[in-house]
């Protein structure tokens, strides 16, 4: 009888709340303590991360094919400000090698297209003097800016080997018009289902939208408003929640981004061009995104948008670190 009882109480919707409290509590105390905006002044980590979010910001406009002269004066001021600001509290850092290297990209453009004020004579100034104080060698500072693909060598990656397929994936975000099949999709599937999942419950799902219906939920999710349009799909990865526990709160992020992963490698290797965009958004967002025919049951974890490659492939080069700046061998 005391087990039925016990079974039964499991099962209580308000009882597991009241059970997860406390495992949130600490989980939102600890994030909260330790995210980038919390005490950003007082770790280098934590500015380096205000620096990285605007060289990205500043770097993806090179993947535009409708690039406005003149674009993100005011993110250049705040980038070479921060970068001074970094050097001076905790020295140099190879860390800043891309956005510093984004930074002369950015105004060589300026200068290539003519667009010249006294806010950029400001950048170009404090850059100099950056570059000159830290005495590092100028090839150091390549790493950032537009580089431009082979738009036949993206479409037959279909044989390569994983480090080939791995170094050419993109995100693009300028598409062409061809239409990407429902066939294409089922095998970009296929392939992906190998991805590892808790206990193999498979607990992803994949919702594909088009026309009106994948212009509304990329627009809505607000990092693709410069190309929704020219995308020819969307495909949304979410969690099934019914597929875990209570101490599981997590692994639906984590099995829908391992599967989210494998389906971006798989659809670059059958020759389709894809940006990957985060759900990770407000729950305004989140509510709208839940709203287009999407089960409770399912949490928005990943959004792809996905067509064919254009003529003219021109990408940002968006440089990874070196290995060893983020790996510890225990």
């Amino acid at each position: 009888m005391m087990k039925k009882i016990k079974n039964k109480l499991s099962e209580i919707h308000i009882l597991l709340f009241l059970k997860l409290i406390p495992y949130m509590l600490r989980e939102y105390w600890t994030f909260s303590k330790q995210m980038a905006r919390c005490q950003m002044s007082h770790y280098p980590e934590k500015l380096l991360t205000d620096i990285l979010m605007t060289t990205h910001a500043l770097e993806k406009a090179f993947s535009l094919h409708n690039l406005k002269k003149g674009f993100g004066v005011a993110k250049s001021i705040q980038l070479t400000d921060n970068i001074e600001k970094y050097i001076s509290k905790y020295g140099y850092s190879s860390k800043l090698e891309v956005p510093i290297s984004l930074i002369t990209a950015y105004l060589s453009y300026q200068k290539e297209v003519k667009f010249s004020n006294k806010e950029l004579d400001y950048v170009q100034n404090k850059i100099n003097k950056i570059i000159e104080s830290i005495k590092q060698p100028e090839t150091n500072f390549n790493k950032a800016g537009k580089l431009s693909l082979s738009k036949n060598f993206m479409q037959n990656l279909t044989n390569a080997n994983f480090k080939t397929l791995a170094e050419n994936r993109y995100s693009i975000r300028h598409f062409g018009d061809g239409n990407i099949s429902e066939d294409t999709i089922q095998a970009a599937i296929k392939i992906a289902q190998k991805s590892p999942s808790a206990c193999n419950r498979q607990a992803y799902r994949i919702h594909i939208f088009s026309g009106e219906q994948k212009d509304l939920i990329l627009s809505t999710q607000g990092g693709a408003n410069s190309f929704y349009k020219e995308a020819n799909k969307a495909i949304l990865i979410t969690g099934d929640l019914n597929r875990y526990y209570s101490t599981e709160m997590h692994l639906p992020y984590i099995d829908a981004s391992l599967f989210s992963m494998s389906l971006i490698y798989a659809l670059t290797s059958l020759g389709v061009a894809s940006i990957p965009l985060t759900m990770g958004r407000k729950l305004s967002v989140l509510k709208k995104v839940q709203g287009m025919e999407i089960p409770q049951n399912e949490i928005p974890v990943l959004l792809i948008a996905i067509g064919s490659y254009p003529d003219e492939i021109v990408v940002s080069k968006s440089a990874r670190f070196s290995p060893d700046t983020f790996t510890t061998f225990h």
